[in-house]
C-alpha cells in the first residue's frame, strides 16, 4: 500500500512535467478525436489508469475535486512478454481507434494509444471482425503475453475507449506483491473445443453466440444505453447486494453470466440523437437547473453532456 501512495504522489509531479514537455500526436485520418486543440471541454471524469505490468492488472482511479483518488475499476490484462516489456513511466492517452492493425498483422479492437506505438487494445483478432478472436491469446489474459501493448477483454478495452478522455494519465509500474487499490480480477477462460471460441465472451454484440441462454433460447439483448439496469438489480437481490445500481457492472454481468444462467432483462429503445445543429440546447438547459448552473447556454458543452452522460442518466432532449 505504501508503494501505491508513493506512486500517486509521483503522478502529480510527473503530470506537471508531462504537461509542459509532451506533444500529443494526432493522426486525424485514423483517430476518432482529431485535433484536441479546438475541441469543447470534455465533461468526462478525470481518471488515472495504473498498469501493474508485473501482475498484469489495471486499477482505474478517479481524481476528486479535493485531490483525493477513488478506486473505480479493476481489470485483468496482458502486458509485454520477456524481450518486449511494456515500458514503465507516466504517459497520456492520445489517439483512439475502433480497429487497429498491429505489428504482427493481427487486429486490436478499441485501441487507445498512450506511449508511441504502445496501446491499450483488445486481445488480438485475425481480421477486423468480432468473430475472429485468437482465443488462445485470450486465455493468456493475466500473464505477460503481448509485444509491448496492454491487452484487455473486449469489454474492458471498450470501457477505456469510451470513458477515458484524451490526455488521461497512464502510469505503468511493477509491483509483484500488491495488485493495487483493488484486487486483480479473475480472467475468463475459453474452452478450445467450444464453437463460440472465435468470440470474446465479454463482447456485447447481440450476435455473440456466447449470449445463448442455458435453455437454448436467444434472450433479449441491446446496448448498454437501452439496458433497464435498475429493473435487473431489483429482480435479483444477489446482484443488488453485489453491484447496487451500477449500470456498467450490471450490464457486464448480464451479457457475461446472466444470460447463460437463465436470468432475464429488458431493454428500452435508445433515445433519438440528432446533430448538434438540431439540438434544442436552451430547452435542455432550462429543463435541468444543475446543467444550467454548470454550462449556461453553451451549446457545445450541453450537447457533449447529453450524448456522453445525459442519455445514460435518463435525461431527455429534443431535436429540430
Amino acid at each position: 500500500m505504501k508503494k501505491w501512495y508513493g506512486l500517486m504522489i509521483g503522478v502529480v509531479c510527473m503530470s506537471i512535467f508531462m504537461f509542459f514537455n509532451t506533444v500529443i500526436v494526432t493522426e486525424a485520418a485514423e483517430s476518432r478525436n482529431g485535433s484536441m486543440g479546438n475541441a469543447a471541454v470534455d465533461p468526462r471524469p478525470d481518471y488515472t489508469v495504473y498498469v501493474n505490468r508485473a501482475l498484469n492488472c489495471i486499477t482505474v482511479v478517479q481524481q476528486e475535486a479535493d485531490g483525493t483518488m477513488t478506486p473505480v475499476k479493476a481489470m485483468v490484462c496482458s502486458c509485454g512478454k520477456e524481450g518486449h516489456e511494456t515500458p514503465e513511466g507516466v504517459f497520456r492517452t492520445s489517439n483512439y481507434y475502433e480497429w487497429r492493425q498491429m505489428v504482427d498483422r493481427s487486429y486490436g479492437r478499441y485501441a487507445v494509444r498512450f506511449n508511441g506505438s504502445i496501446l491499450f487494445h483488445s486481445v488480438p483478432y485475425t481480421k477486423p471482425s468480432p468473430d475472429s478472436l485468437k482465443w488462445d491469446e485470450y486465455n493468456a489474459l493475466g500473464e505477460n503475453a503481448s509485444l509491448g501493448c496492454v491487452r484487455l477483454s473486449a469489454a474492458d478495452a471498450k470501457w477505456i475507449y469510451d470513458n477515458c478522455k484524451p490526455g488521461t494519465t497512464v502510469v505503468v509500474y511493477s509491483d509483484s506483491e500488491t495488485a493495487g487499490l483493488l484486487e486483480k480480477p479473475t480472467a475468463l477462460k475459453i474452452d478450445g473445443n467450444s464453437p463460440c471460441r472465435g468470440w470474446d465472451p465479454t463482447d456485447a454484440d447481440i450476435n455473440n453466440p456466447w449470449f445463448t441462454a442455458a435453455n437454448g433460447t436467444v434472450p433479449a439483448a441491446g446496448s448498454i444505453d437501452e439496458f433497464n439496469y435498475t429493473e435487473y438489480a431489483d429482480t435479483y437481490p444477489d446482484l443488488m447486494a453485489a453491484f447496487g445500481y451500477d449500470r456498467d457492472l450490471l450490464y457486464t454481468h448480464y451479457v457475461t453470466y446472466g444470460i447463460r444462467e437463465g436470468r432475464t432483462a429488458t431493454f428500452s429503445p435508445a433515445p433519438a440523437v440528432g446533430s448538434i445543429d438540431g439540438f434544442n440546447y436552451t430547452e435542455y438547459a432550462d429543463t435541468y437547473p444543475d446543467l444550467m448552473a454548470a454550462f449556461g447556454y453553451d451549446r457545445d458543452l450541453l450537447y457533449t453532456h447529453y450524448v456522453t452522460y445525459g442519455i445514460k442518466e435518463g435525461r431527455t432532449a429534443s431535436f429540430s
